[in-house]
């Protein structure tokens, strides 16, 4: 069985740091480097600028076998995480701090692998 963090947070981007917040604890628990982290923080701080700002927003953090698991939602990212930007796109910062994206319908899950699992 995974070890689960579910937080409903309102609307107002001010509550984006309670899941920081606790991502942070996570990564101290866990005993995660420093870098580990940060990659971290930037990909849930990218996805949470791109939650739907009528709904609340739910993130699901689990880990399993050295794996962790965020799942954001509601977000809209339409055509955010295609192809090669030469800005700093949502798909770029992704690509560069998590090891895998799935996306599907207004749900995301970005996968880091953390340990030897």
């Amino acid at each position: 069985m995974a070890d689960e963090i579910t937080l409903t947070l309102p609307t107002d981007r001010d509550f984006h740091r309670v899941a920081h917040l606790v991502l942070g604890g996570l990564a101290l628990r866990l005993d995660l480097t420093i870098e580990t982290l940060e990659d971290l923080q930037v990909a849930l701080g990218a996805i949470l600028d791109q939650a739907a700002s009528d709904e609340p927003i739910t993130v699901t953090m689990s880990l399993r076998d050295g794996v962790l698991e965020t799942e954001v939602e509601p977000v809209a990212l339409d055509g955010q995480l295609d192809g090669d930007s030469d800005g700093l796109s949502v798909g770029r910062v992704l690509r560069a701090t998590v090891d895998d994206i799935e996306y599907e319908g207004s749900s995301i899950r970005l996968t880091k692998r953390i340990g030897d699992g």
